[in-house]
């Protein structure tokens, strides 16, 4: 099968091996093995230090290597078919060639190679993306290339692809459990042969095997798989070059007990730095008991590069911002309605309130109006029937300890009058406190009250008394008699009121004060409600205009990079001279990592915000890792032809913090310092520290906090400065150098700064602009 690509990336040139192993198709198949045992570079495979004899020999496999493919070619050119070690690693498993001595001499690799083989054809449009599909597709680990004539090139292997990439932006978006492979759910003990791990990779289709070991816990009742060993189909190749005896050799004898492990959380960034560093294509990922979870292999890392994939995840995050603008809109929503019916809410009961309090103040005006006490008690008590639609109102005076009298009425027409009648103040029951009584035959009332209450046509009423000085003047009661009644706490609340301005009138140089006390508060508390309403609008509306300013500068800054991607795009196609071609691949490689640093960005700070997440903290000698943050900036200044300034005591101390967030913090700190200074300014970085007596008799002082200052000859205006650290802010008319960015960079830096415990000011004046970062040592 041959494919060929249509995308135009030069670096699939330098990943070809163009000189691998071939061999004709009628060469003896131990002679291909002899040779690939001779070309093999040096290799040692633990734990294994026996020669044929039995004796020990270091340099037993100190010429032995791994060359892992054969191409079969006929004509020195012609590509017939591959043998690779899982080919050889299938023959062992079947115990069809049981040592290197004892295969037959008439066994040519034509008997045991591939015959079907998937291969590139090389153009001047190959690319990598199209290799990495391949070895998806296909499941395979190796990529013979050939030209247009069919006359082999190379080959590709994904770890020569994984040394020519370094994308480290997009393999530090993804994390290690987004792509390691779960170990087969295969086990076997460690003292299995090497014969029967052979077989089990074979029959696994599997390029690699932990073994494990079962480890109870012992804060739990329960066990875990602990991986001791790692064994590759490079080391059964190696094992069977030396002549080892397969069913008899335990597993354990050729193993890797060094292995790399990985956590779940770590990055892919992580894992690729560590495969280059120790020179490895496989790494194992516990968790935090040590326990197995799977394993990543370069091809895994290499997956992730796909087009296909990285356009998936830009799609994701779209998505992402246009679900968060549909929460906001439909919070919004919510938060509308609900304030909508708290206002409803609100209005009703004020408007009842308002009522009560007119009623009221209509009575007390009326009572202020007048200094006769019958025309003052005839009014209120013809309004309370009026506004509680009673049958019947009557106030009753207490003229002696003995006799009340009715003095004052407002009754229906279809009902008794009780004007003038005299009452025993013995009926008068609890005469000082309020009742409500909704069915006076249901009541606990005595019987000669309830019969003359009944010869009045009264089943329900409501009893306030009228006290001057503390003592019983009368009682106003409101009788209803067409039936029984449930007297709700707000005319309680309007009798017991009233009742108090009828108590006043009886003085009314009091009244008139206290009536005016009663307006004015009345008038306060509706200012107030009305205040908070328009308090409760505000925060309505700048929500609203802070929701739009969110969505519309992601909406812009997410954007534009895209624009300008589809701009070079479309002039690639149109003009494909080398230097357009070049300046356009420019363009979108400077718009792809404005889009990444601004998704980086965004999902930093959504991380952050949510909390939550805990912080590693690393040793870290300042004296070391210092120069490794300042270095790039000193050759930033000297292009601008700008001053970097640094201070710092002569003897810096180790301090335990997060080298990620620090790294990060300083960095943004110092860049927007460079970016915002006009050349031939001077940039300063100071660093101090904040120390306290020790306890003991010795002078010494321990430091306690340490400072990393950062000046920069600019002046941000005063008013700005609390907004400085809003997301997606940037001060207006202060780049003018055209520089741009997102307006994330100090949101991000506050956010870090908070998570290591710290605090970040800045002070702008005189010209000069400082950020300081305080953080405990």
């Amino acid at each position: 099968m041959v494919y060929q690509s249509n995308i135009n990336s030069a670096p699939l040139e330098q990943a070809i091996d163009r000189h691998p192993l071939m061999v004709s198709p009628e060469t003896p198949f131990v002679d291909v093995l002899r040779l690939m045992c001779k070309l093999q570079s040096s290799y040692n495979l633990p734990n294994v230090n026996i020669s044929k004899n039995g004796k020990n020999d270091d340099s037993v496999l100190s010429s032995q290597a791994k060359a892992t493919i054969v191409l079969v070619v006929e004509n020195k050119s012609t590509l017939l078919g591959i043998f690779t070690t899982s080919d050889l690693v299938k023959l062992i498993a079947t115990d069809k060639i049981s040592n290197l001595d004892n295969v037959s001499e008439s066994l040519t690799i034509a008997d045991v190679m591939s015959a079907t083989v998937v291969i590139l054809k090389e153009s001047d449009e190959q690319d990598l993306f199209t290799a990495l599909s391949l070895f998806r597709e296909h499941k395979i680990s190796h990529l013979p290339v050939v030209d247009s004539k069919s006359q082999i090139v190379g080959v590709v292997t994904p770890e020569r692809i994984r040394q020519v990439l370094q994308p480290s932006n997009i393999l530090r978006l993804r994390r290690v459990n987004e792509v390691k492979n779960d170990i087969p759910a295969v086990t076997t003990p460690k003292t299995s042969s090497l014969l029967k791990i052979s077989k089990l990779m074979s029959e696994q289709q599997l390029s690699c095997l932990v073994i494990t070991e079962e480890k109870k816990l012992k804060t739990q009742k329960t066990s875990i798989e602990k991986p001791v060993g790692l064994i590759t189909t490079d080391d059964i190749v190696q094992s069977y070059f030396i002549d080892l005896d397969f069913a008899q050799t335990p597993v354990t004898k050729i193993m890797k007990t060094t292995l790399n492990c990985l956590k779940p959380t770590d990055s892919l960034w992580d894992a690729h730095q560590k495969m280059l560093k120790d020179q490895v294509q496989i790494l194992v990922v516990c968790g935090r008991q040590g326990e197995l979870q799977g394993i990543v292999h370069q091809t895994s890392l290499l997956q992730v590069l796909d087009p296909t994939v990285m356009f998936s995840m830009v799609r994701k995050l779209r998505k992402d911002v246009n679900q968060l603008q549909a929460e906001k809109f439909e919070l919004l929503r919510t938060r509308n309605a609900e304030l909508e019916k708290e206002v409803r809410a609100r209005t009703a009961e004020i408007q009842a309130q308002l009522e009560r309090d007119r009623l009221l103040a209509h009575i007390a005006l009326r009572i202020h109006q007048s200094l006769n006490l019958d025309e003052i008690i005839n009014a209120a008590v013809m309004e309370v029937q009026q506004f509680l639609n009673a049958d019947r109102v009557v106030l009753v005076r207490v003229e002696s300890s003995t006799v009340a009298r009715v003095v004052a009425e407002s009754v229906a027409s279809n009902y008794d009058s009780c004007l003038g009648d005299v009452i025993p103040v013995k009926c008068l029951i609890n005469k000082c406190i309020i009742q409500a009584i909704t069915n006076i035959e249901e009541s606990e009332l005595d019987a000669e009250e309830i019969a003359r209450l009944q010869q009045k046509q009264v089943k329900a009423f409501l009893k306030v008394p009228i006290l001057e000085d503390g003592q019983l003047w009368g009682i106003m009661s409101t009788h209803q008699c067409s039936g029984e009644r449930e007297w709700q706490s707000s005319e309680i609340d309007l009798l017991t009121q009233l009742a108090t301005q009828l108590a006043i009138a009886i003085q009314q140089a009091q009244l008139y004060q206290q009536v005016q006390t009663l307006n004015t508060d009345l008038e306060r508390q509706v200012q107030e409600r009305t205040a908070q309403l328009e308090q409760k609008v505000k925060e309505l509306e700048q929500l609203n205009i802070l929701k739009d300013d969110f969505l519309s500068t992601v909406s812009h800054e997410l954007r534009t990079p895209l624009s300008n991607m589809k701009m070079a795009i479309y002039m690639l196609s149109i003009m494909p001279t080398s230097e357009r071609c070049q300046q356009y691949l420019h363009i979108l490689d400077t718009e792809c990592k404005r889009e990444i640093e601004l998704i980086t960005d965004l999902l930093d700070l959504q991380r952050l915000e949510a909390g939550g997440e805990s912080v590693c903290l690393d040793s870290l000698d300042l004296a070391d890792w210092l120069p490794n943050i300042l270095e790039p900036f000193k050759s930033r200044t000297q292009e601008r032809q700008q001053k970097l300034k640094v201070k710092s005591p002569k003897k810096l101390p180790k301090i335990r913090s997060n080298n990620n967030s620090l790294s990060r913090i300083l960095a943004e700190l110092l860049n927007n310092a460079c970016k915002y200074t006009q050349d031939g300014g001077e940039v300063k970085f100071t660093i101090e520290f904040d120390r306290i007596k020790d306890n003991k008799k010795s002078l010494d002082e321990t430091p306690s906090m340490i400072k990393f200052i950062i000046s920069n000859p600019s002046e941000i205006p005063e008013s700005e400065l609390p907004k400085i650290f809003n997301k997606f802010y940037r001060v207006p008319n202060a780049d003018p150098w055209k520089q741009g960015g997102t307006g994330l960079g100090l949101a991000l830096v506050k956010k870090l700064v908070e998570q290591l415990q710290g605090d970040l000011s800045v002070v702008s004046s005189n010209g000069r602009t400082t950020f300081t970062v305080e953080l405990p040592m």
